[in-house]
């Protein structure tokens, strides 16, 4: 978002909160922000949120400038009924802008009338139709790539994998992982899964943000087998959509958001394998009902460019 709009608006004054003794110099440095800019916008999670809309509400009774919150992921509305305070202070707000139509309607339902939808977005180089591979041929690649633990089902998927291969007696998919994981319990639990693949699942590493579209343009479908049921946009899937890759996905709270059902991906009923494993096995019988989406994914994947996802905020600075 800062690149976006410092490429429409220039430079920008950027406070960062997680900084080195950030706790002592943040309140003089949002009352500067407060002082020289007409505009603000924040971009806090959580506790962040508490402090911060309270605090900036408080200085605006002085300086009244134009309040900005950009909600990143799917939780705040589930947040804010323990929070009337935050509530009151974000109906102060010029703006809210969330990340799908689930989140606005659900904090319209709490009142607020200061609400838009923004999508997540990124400044990624989408894939051409003709760049895109015309066959597509046993085993079918398949890819996850996100943050490597239990709970982005990780291991799922690589079961799934092993146990198809192992029922047709052949190699249909292979699965490759990529993505960092995390130290602590996730690297243990997903050292312990590795001893337990078999050659069809590899785990790739990390790969550099500038490398995703290439790197996904190879797959033939992209697995997001979450059981966080309140993500929001995920980045993995904008970068899949700009490869030309559906994807096969776990309805989560938002999935209608960001995957449209046999036009960009495939969906299952959420925190259920029956269905995930179903839709596997009829790509083996059928292949085309995943490669006849990848035109969908590159025309759906223009709406996460920067300069088209942003539009709501731009109409709103003045």
């Amino acid at each position: 978002m800062t690149d976006a709009l410092e490429a429409k608006y220039g430079k920008i004054y950027r406070v960062d909160t997680l900084a080195k003794n950030s706790r002592f110099l943040m309140p003089f440095q949002l009352v500067w922000a407060m002082m020289t800019c007409k505009d603000i916008i924040i971009l806090p999670a959580h506790n962040g949120l508490v402090v911060l809309s309270k605090f900036l509400t408080l200085l605006n009774t002085i300086f009244d400038r134009r309040l900005h919150y950009s909600v990143i992921g799917g939780w705040l509305q589930d947040l804010l009924p323990e929070h009337p305070d935050v509530i009151k202070a974000l109906h102060k707000f010029t703006s809210i802008y969330v990340e799908t139509q689930t989140m606005m309607d659900a904090l319209q339902k709490l009142g607020f009338t200061n609400v838009c939808v923004v999508p997540n977005c990124k400044p990624l180089s989408i894939l051409k139709r003709g760049q895109m591979p015309k066959m597509y041929t046993e085993p079918y690649k398949l890819v996850t790539f996100s943050r490597v633990t239990e709970k982005k089902g990780i291991g799922t998927a690589a079961d799934l994998v092993m146990k198809l291969n192992e029922k047709y007696d052949r190699e249909v998919f292979t699965l490759d992982i990529y993505g960092p994981v995390d130290p602590g319990e996730d690297k243990g639990w997903f050292a312990e899964q590795q001893k337990h693949f078999t050659g069809a699942i590899t785990y790739k590493g990390n790969v550099p943000f500038n490398k995703s579209v290439e790197i996904l343009s190879g797959y033939f479908a992209l697995l997001f087998p979450t059981q966080y049921y309140t993500e929001g946009i995920p980045g993995t899937i904008i970068d899949s959509y700009a490869a030309g890759v559906p994807v096969i996905s776990a309805r989560w709270k938002s999935y209608a958001d960001v995957v449209i059902e046999g036009v960009t991906g495939l969906g299952y009923e959420f925190n259920t394998n029956v269905d995930f494993e179903r839709i596997l096995e009829s790509i083996v019988a059928d292949p085309s009902i995943v490669a006849r989406l990848k035109d969908g994914c590159i025309k759906k994947a223009e709406d996460f460019l920067p300069e088209n996802a942003i539009k709501p905020l731009f109409e709103r600075i003045k």
